[in-house]
């Protein structure tokens, strides 16, 4: 006996995925569907090529689109009596608006994506959006309680929402099928200021020209502080809301999200890029390996040590894949000084991840595992490693412009500015 998930991307069925009475999972596409030419695969690591997928890629692709929090994963379960080591029965309640373009219904429970999408959302309250905030800061390890319609599921670890965003700039909770189209991450404990510290480092990739989503801040009515990120896996054209699909790294190389760092026995530079160099357009290749390269002289420049593989996304688009706008960026040097550690990146550069002993020479090194030419990577290195602390402080000119002059902005600059000192670094 087995239970069935029925697979959409952007409304259109795709597949089926199957769970066995023995909990193994498999993925089998529609026949119909992928004769197509236009087909879009459900991920890199299920190809179109073969017509079923077995257990190690399909459950690393569901696990990847549930939270990496074991408190939310438990609170999800009590909350629809599924165990919540079981990605397939969490995703039957949750799957209807995941990351990408994927929806996961059961039988019966059709995708109305294809519908026009009028009044299909729950407007929020000042208060009641207040309230939501504040529940999710309360209760950080469990994300909050959710409200009774909301269908959505999120990747990562830290808590987080996802809303719709109306065009009189309310926030709402979809109904149906609508997808949300913002997502909303609060200042908790243990860092109450990593909202300013998200915005301003994305600020500062954006100033050197790194491709990164695009967000806001703001405040609630009882002073809540909250980061927000448009959802670049949303459009609306005509009228009509779009999903755009996408998975992440680990997602793309059946690796699960609990292996998500190199030193567990995740991937690292070489499997990424050789999963790059395998792609089937030149165009993607090389845009691709730009833009991994700038992210990572970027995690060295900012000292941002979260850049694991779940960090980067791959959009894909029939035979397409291109690196997906950065997100979830942070510095850790505003908590260097309190820490007094050795701070270690995500992914080893030249078999080093300690920050501060990886050098212009081993960045440029990399380069070459992806094909780049060495003198651009040179200089596009030294561009970002020079230019880090004036890009922070045109950061901080933009958070002040939203939160006044609050205490950590120039901390944060200060911080930065200090450890590209120590790096010899222009500042």
């Amino acid at each position: 006996m087995s239970s069935e998930l029925f697979a959409y991307l952007d409304g259109e069925a795709i597949g089926v995925v199957e769970q066995s009475a023995g909990g193994a999972l498999s993925f089998t596409y529609d026949a119909d569907y992928r004769s197509r030419r236009d087909a879009t695969p459900l991920s890199l690591s299920m190809p179109l090529v073969r017509a079923g997928h077995k257990n190690k890629p399909v459950r690393a692709f569901l696990q990847g689109l549930l939270p990496d929090s074991p408190g939310r994963l438990a609170e999800l379960g009590r909350e629809y009596r599924v165990s919540a080591s079981n990605p397939f029965a969490l995703l039957s309640h949750i799957g209807r608006d995941a990351a990408g373009a994927v929806q996961l219904l059961p039988a019966g429970e059709a995708s109305a994506d294809a519908a026009e999408r009028h009044g299909d959302v729950r407007e929020l309250s000042d208060t009641d959006f207040a309230e939501l905030v504040a529940d999710l800061v309360r209760n950080g390890d469990t994300w909050g309680r959710r409200t009774d319609d909301a269908r959505w599921s999120l990747p990562g670890a830290q808590p987080k929402v996802a809303l719709f965003r109306t065009e009189q700039e309310r926030w709402a909770v979809p109904q149906d099928s609508t997808p949300t189209t913002h997502i909303l991450k609060p200042a908790v404990a243990p860092y109450p200021d990593h909202h300013i510290n998200e915005f301003m480092t994305m600020a500062a990739a954006r100033a050197l020209d790194l491709r990164v989503a695009d967000d806001f801040l703001v405040t609630t009515e009882r002073g809540d502080a909250v980061f927000v990120s448009t959802r670049y896996d949303r459009r609306l054209e005509e009228g009509r809301w779009h999903r755009l699909h996408q998975e992440d790294l680990c997602q793309a190389l059946s690796v699960p999200p609990d292996m998500k760092y190199q030193s567990e026995g995740g991937p690292g530079i070489a499997a990424i890029a050789r999963l790059i160099n395998s792609l089937p357009d030149a165009e993607d290749r090389r845009g691709n390996a730009r833009q991994f390269y700038e992210a990572l002289v970027f995690s060295v420049a900012s000292l941002g040590t979260d850049a694991h593989a779940k960090n980067y996304s791959l959009l894909l688009r029939r035979d397409r894949a291109t690196l997906a706008p950065l997100n979830d960026l942070g510095s850790y040097a505003p908590y260097l000084a309190a820490d007094g550690g050795n701070p270690k990146l995500a992914m080893s550069i030249e078999g080093e991840d300690s920050v501060g002993q990886i050098s212009l020479d081993s960045l440029v090194r990399v380069a070459a595992r992806v094909g780049l030419d060495r003198d651009w990577a040179e200089a596009r290195a030294h561009e970002i490693t020079d230019g880090i602390v004036i890009a922070y402080a045109a950061a901080a000119d933009a958070a002040r412009a939203q939160l006044g002059d609050d205490p950590f902005v120039g901390r944060m600059v200060d911080s930065i500015h200090e450890y590209a000192s120590s790096r010899g670094w222009n500042a």
